[in-house]
């Protein structure tokens, strides 16, 4: 830079030289005034090119501060040290400093389809209660055959014709609170009830007669008991990583604990009474991945479901034998989800998402093939999330499911409206 200012003198120098040659022949009062003038100008000019040279100065330094700072990713997080720099570079620093920091911490917003994703987190100090109402139905159609054939085209035996509808209802009421910005703590309970109806109808046995049987159930659901946290961003260009952590108890009643309606040959078919919780514990770790990719978001979570054994009981009968399930392991579960966001406005999202959970098969000790067949189902399920923010910011949260495996609840419907309490 003093390179560039000295240049800036010679030329000055040079410009005004011929005038000095010419008055130093024979200097007159008026070509003194007009040299004085001249080097006045001179002067003038020289001390504007100086004010713009280092206002260019400036201006470089400021650059090459954002510059620094766009390299190093360390001083997005910590800052940087700009005690020697002007006031303007230390308040262009500050302030991407903090809009960066702003950036890395939030969430983008999605509408809630699962515990595990859409929301965002709540803020240090912030008490979030959401009340939601959840709705499942379920159609199970079942062809059961037991004879033998004569001929090729001709049967003899039963044909067993069974049709289930299984309607249930959910109100449950969540309890979020932000521990630091980063951590969010979650307890949430529900009120289930439930309504199977179910027809049995026999072929090839002289009657048409249809066999209807209906069961209830209905109270208190599982209490389930969570932890989210975020991790920090590697770079700008990484995705947001938000690791879950869920615990569901057996609040709920137990569904080996429930009776059973028997048939005339006194064999159990039908429950008379439904259960409202699973009966076991069980702890789901998961890793949600939200990558923003303007306009759209990209989203995706896997976790394991780990259901823990528990001793269903014994008892021996009249005649000496084992009656009852005793230790019994539902089976654990690999689940994972991936979809797109989509912000239409400034007050309205929405979502298209897959999720996938592959259960192991079910074991129970007193069975004759503990490995219970046909218990390693797949649920598959289409979410479609809707959200949408009131003129005073509460957001109003809309899922879809529909069922693609057999496995599946054919529709899940579930609305979510979360009130924020305190915080920042």
């Amino acid at each position: 830079m003093d390179t560039f200012k000295n240049s800036i003198i010679i030329a000055l120098v040079f410009s005004v030289a011929p005038v000095s040659l010419v008055a130093a022949e024979e200097p007159s009062v008026e070509q003194r005034s007009e040299l004085l003038k001249k080097i006045q100008e001179v002067n003038s000019q020289y001390t504007e090119l100086l004010d713009k040279v280092d206002a260019i100065d400036e201006k470089r330094r400021q650059l090459e501060l954002l510059m620094y700072q766009v390299d190093d990713l360390q001083q997005y997080r910590g800052g940087m040290d700009v005690s020697g720099e002007s006031p303007q570079a230390m308040e262009v620093a500050t302030e991407r400093k903090k809009e960066l920091e702003e950036q890395n911490k939030s969430i983008p917003d999605l509408p809630r389809i699962s515990s595990e994703v859409g929301g965002v987190l709540s803020p240090k100090g912030r008490l979030t209660v959401e009340p939601s109402l959840q709705f499942l139905y379920s159609s199970v159609n079942r062809l059961a055959i037991e004879g033998f054939t004569v001929l090729p085209a001709l049967l003899v035996g039963v044909i067993d014709v069974v049709e289930a509808d299984r309607n249930s209802y959910m109100a449950g009421l969540t309890f979020r609170y932000g521990v630091t910005d980063r951590l969010e703590m979650e307890l949430k309970g529900s009120y289930v009830y439930r309504e199977d109806q179910t027809r049995s109808r026999e072929f090839l046995t002289g009657s048409l007669n249809e066999s209807i049987y209906t069961a209830r159930g209905q109270g208190l659901g599982d209490l389930e008991f969570g932890l989210r946290y975020q991790f920090k961003r590697r770079k700008l260009t990484s995705p947001y990583i938000v690791g879950n952590l869920r615990v569901k108890s057996d609040t709920g009643s137990d569904p080996f604990e429930i009776a059973v309606e028997s048939t005339l040959q006194e064999l159990p078919r039908y429950t008379s009474e439904l259960p409202t919780g699973s009966g076991f514990w069980s702890v789901n770790p998961s890793l949600t991945f939200i990558y923003p990719s303007d306009p759209v978001v990209f989203f995706g979570n896997i976790g394991y479901l780990w259901t823990m054994e528990d001793d269903k009981g014994t008892s021996l009968d009249a005649d000496g034998n084992i009656v009852g399930f005793g230790m019994v392991d539902p089976g654990d579960a690999i689940r994972m989800s991936f979809g797109i966001g989509l912000g239409l406005n400034e007050r309205s999202s929405f979502s298209v998402s897959y999720s996938l959970d592959q259960f192991t098969k079910s074991w129970i000790e007193t069975a004759v093939n503990q490995e219970i067949d046909g218990s390693d189902v797949t649920i598959g399920k289409l979410l479609i999330g809707y959200s949408l923010r009131l003129g005073n910011g509460t957001p109003l949260n809309l899922a879809v499911g529909i069922g693609t495996t057999d496995d599946a609840p054919d529709t899940d419907l579930t609305f979510r409206m979360p009130f924020g309490f305190g915080g920042h």
